[in-house]
Parts: structure tokens; C-alpha cells; sequence
């Protein structure tokens, strides 16, 4: 009969599994400092809240979603020391692009990264739950607290909202977005 491991054991289970996917998740919307702080953040939560958390697979869906809340503070707080500098008058520097802008140099991957940038927040988030961290729709769904058939249905719709601030040469089935997660496009 084998014993549940404690809760410091959990916790360095989780780390060890997920740390990676929960810091590149953050890399891939903060800059490398602000991901930084947000992977630890994120962990510290689940530190705390370690018998909230829950197990097996479903343990990856719920630190995203944590992280997914954490990486909104950061941003709101990046915003705020931007808005505090300018209101005192000092020049301060506006954020640095993240990783995703600077690492990812290509033609086709700039102009996806632009108009993916110009899409509203939640969808930018679904296409890159979808496409970038290759979630199935189910744990998209938890992480965002919608249905599968929501999922599905915005996706598709994030998808033609995407084609539509592409060039009509930029086919988004060969696109740096469409990396197969196991699932069939919409």
C-alpha cells in the first residue's frame, strides 16, 4: 500500500514536470526578467495552494491558468510603472518587446506576430493556448473557463479575424500558427 506523497513532495513533483511549459508560457508574453518573476510568481502560488491543486494532467491546466492570471498582473503593472514614470516626468523606457518578437525573425513570422498583435486579448490568448502551448481544446476550455464548443467556435473565428490582417500572399496553413497539436483546424 503506497503512501500519498506530502506536500512538499507534491510540489517538487509539479515543479519538476511543468516548470519548463509554465516559463516558456510567460517568455512567450513577457519580456525575460518579467517572465521570469511570473514563472516564480506562479509557483509560489501553487506553493501556497498546493492542496487546491490538482493532479495528473489536470495539474498543467490549472498553472496555466494561474499563470495566465499572473502574466495579466504583470502586464497591468508594467503599464502602471510606465504611467507613474511619465507622470513624474522622468523618460522612461516603454517595455521591451518580448522574446517572441526579438527571437523570431523571419518574414512570415513577423507579419503573423503583427496581425496577431493586433487582435483583441482573448483572442490572442486562444490562438496561443491553441497553437503555441498545442493545448487540446478541453484544457483550453478549463483555462479559460468556457465551454470545448466555445473553444471551437472562437478559435475558428480568431482564426478568420487573424486571415483577415494578413497579406493575401500569408497562408495561415503554413504558418508559424498552424503547427499540428492533434487537433483538426477549424
Amino acid at each position: 500500500m503506497g503512501s500519498q506523497p506530502d506536500s512538499s513532495e507534491r510540489f517538487h513533483l509539479l515543479f519538476a514536470r511543468h516548470h519548463q511549459e509554465i516559463q516558456a508560457y510567460c517568455a512567450r508574453r513577457l519580456s525575460l526578467h518579467d517572465a521570469n518573476e511570473a514563472a516564480a510568481d506562479v509557483f509560489a502560488v501553487a506553493w501556497r495552494r498546493i492542496d487546491d491543486v490538482p493532479v495528473a494532467e489536470a495539474s498543467l491546466a490549472w498553472l496555466y491558468g494561474v499563470a495566465r492570471n499572473v502574466v495579466r498582473n504583470h502586464k497591468r503593472s508594467a503599464v502602471r510603472r510606465v504611467r507613474l514614470a511619465a507622470r513624474a516626468g522622468s523618460m522612461a523606457d516603454p517595455p521591451k518587446d518580448g522574446p517572441e518578437t526579438i527571437v523570431l525573425r523571419s518574414e512570415d513570422v513577423e507579419e503573423v506576430t503583427a496581425a496577431l498583435g493586433r487582435l483583441r486579448d482573448e483572442d490572442q490568448e486562444l490562438l496561443r493556448l491553441k497553437t503555441w502551448e498545442q493545448l487540446p481544446n478541453k484544457a483550453i476550455a478549463d483555462i479559460l473557463d468556457i465551454s470545448v464548443q466555445a473553444v471551437e467556435s472562437r478559435y475558428a473565428r480568431a482564426m478568420r479575424r487573424l486571415a483577415k490582417r494578413l497579406t493575401p500572399s500569408q497562408d495561415l496553413r503554413t504558418s508559424p500558427l498552424s503547427r499540428d497539436n492533434g487537433e483538426e483546424a477549424v
